[in-house]
């Protein structure tokens, strides 16, 4: 991990529902990021819980990951207004 990462951990828990067929992926290491709505001021350092969810339930399952990156306000390239990428380690 980059030390400037290390030195932005922040104490900030984001506890998030992931369907199962994204949550394998990150689990797997295949994903690096997320998708979300930027509705909870995300920031690099903060940690986000993945919880595996079945569209109808959670099946328990887990992956916590640090924000690395946070791209926001990119409507040129495609990205909606009020939406954010999280580059996540």
């Amino acid at each position: 991990m980059d030390g400037n990462i290390k030195s932005k951990i922040t104490d900030m828990n984001h506890e998030l529902k992931l369907l199962s067929k994204y949550f394998l992926d990150v689990a797997d290491g295949k994903k690096s990021f997320e998708l979300r709505k930027d509705d909870r001021d995300y920031k690099v350092g903060d940690t986000l819980k993945l919880k595996e969810w079945t569209g109808k339930q959670f099946t328990g399952s887990y992956s916590t990951r640090l924000i690395t990156y946070v791209l926001r306000d990119c409507p040129q390239y495609g990205l909606k207004k009020g939406f954010v990428i999280l580059g996540m380690y």
